[in-house]
Order: structure tokens, then C-alpha cells, then sequence
């Protein structure tokens, strides 16, 4: 079992009718002190269950992206189950991850991981979740797998147009090839700060008289219209639980 840096190239693995990936997780911005830090917490506790530092991952998806997701911070927004594709249509993009003690086929899957420990981040920080927002609907199963079904306690945006996307973090460690998943994100919180007020309101109409903007389009159908200022006005004071 490898540690610590020791890098192996991502391994594709398609299957017929979704999408998934194959990687060793580590550092996607090689901040390795960062990383080690944030590892170092559950080290021990790794250890004394037989669970590897270093972990083995795979991602699926249930629809090939790219997808969308309409997020609110108090999770009255879309679940993962209906996300948008391109044309504005409510399709399944829940997320599934499997994780390994081990490269595939040597390794085995890793029953009950605590779901606190796994979580989705953007690589620039413009997605901000309330406290657990972003983390799978539960522990993994016996065959080491868990899913994002439920929807994702979120504000501001992630946009890949703009160099950015999500990745998938296990105790601080994240895949090796950053920006795998093909998911964007956007809030009725356009500001980011975990609560739908006033000056999103604000934000919003920029957008919607102004240039075309991600950030506003919610049902990202490639217009800012009167179906997204509907979803903006039924989402005024939402905030973290």
C-alpha cells in the first residue's frame, strides 16, 4: 500500500451508460503541506480500523455530464436526482463513489467509511456549503459505495468555463487529476455568503438585463429568464440550517 505523494497516473474506466473514474487520491493543487494537515487528524484512526491513509476511489455518474445543480443553503434546492443538463431538462446525476484499501483488482472495498470524512469541493473556493452540505447521503455500504442523491446545502457557483470544477476529497485527499467531475453549480445566494438576500436580488438583475451570466441561468437552459427570477423569488431568506 502506497503513502504520503507517491503518485500513480489516473486510470480511466467507462462504463456502458455513465461516466466514471478511476484515481489514487492526493493533492490537486500539490499543496502537500495543506494536504498532510489535513490528513493528519484521522491518520490513527485510519490506521487502528485497517483503512489506508491513502485510498483507492472510483466515481461514477448516473447521466454522462455535463450537468448542473440548483443549490440553496438550507437544501431546498434540487437534489442531486434532478440536476439540469444543458437544454434545461431535470435529468439523474447522482454521484456514486466506491473506495478501495487497495488499486483494483488487488483491493477490497471499505465497508461503513464515516460519510464525514468524504466531501465534494470546488478547486477555487467559489462553491461555500453550511457545515456538512457537501458530504455523501450516508456511510459506505458493504461493497465500499455511497452516494450524493440529496441535495446539496450550497451557495455562489462552480463553473468549469471558468477553469473551475468539483473534486472529491477522503480525509483530506482528493484525485489525483483535479476537476474529474463534470458537474457545475450554481445559487440563489450569488454572493456566497449562505444566506438568499436582498443583494442576490440585486446580483440577479445584473444579470438578467446584463450579459449572460452562469451564476443566475438556475435551470441552465443558456438564458437568465423569468423561470430562473421564479426560483430566485421562492428561495428569499434562505439560510444554513
Amino acid at each position: 500500500m502506497r503513502h504520503g505523494n507517491a503518485a500513480r497516473p489516473t486510470i480511466s474506466a467507462a462504463r456502458p451508460g455513465r461516466q466514471s473514474h478511476w484515481g489514487l487520491v492526493m493533492s490537486p493543487l500539490k499543496t502537500w503541506g495543506v494536504v498532510a494537515l489535513l490528513a493528519a487528524g484521522f491518520a490513527g484512526a485510519l490506521w487502528a480500523a485497517d483503512i489506508p491513509v491513502v485510498p483507492y476511489v472510483e466515481v461514477s455518474f448516473a447521466t454522462p455530464g455535463p450537468l448542473s445543480l440548483f443549490c440553496l443553503p438550507d437544501g431546498s434546492g434540487n437534489p442531486f436526482t434532478e440536476a439540469y443538463n444543458s437544454l434545461g431538462q431535470k435529468v439523474d446525476g447522482t454521484l456514486t463513489l466506491t473506495l478501495y484499501d487497495d488499486f483494483p483488482p488487488r483491493g477490497d472495498p471499505v465497508p461503513d467509511f464515516p460519510r464525514e470524512d468524504i466531501w465534494l469541493m470546488d478547486l477555487q473556493g467559489t462553491l461555500v456549503s453550511c457545515p456538512g452540505g457537501l458530504i455523501p447521503a450516508a456511510n459506505t455500504d458493504a461493497n465500499g459505495m455511497t452516494h450524493w442523491e440529496q441535495p446539496a446545502l450550497a451557495g455562489g457557483r462552480v463553473d468549469p468555463g471558468s477553469g473551475n470544477g468539483w473534486t472529491v476529497f477522503v480525509v483530506g485527499w482528493t484525485l489525483d487529476a483535479p476537476g474529474l467531475i463534470e458537474f457545475r453549480a450554481n445559487s440563489a445566494d450569488l454572493d456566497g455568503n449562505l444566506a438568499v438576500t436582498l443583494t442576490d436580488v440585486w446580483l440577479f438583475t445584473q444579470a438578467f438585463f446584463g450579459p449572460y451570466d452562469y451564476a443566475a441561468d438556475f435551470r441552465w437552459d443558456g438564458v437568465v429568464n423569468l423561470s430562473d427570477l421564479a426560483l430566485l423569488a421562492g428561495s428569499l431568506e434562505a439560510s444554513c440550517p
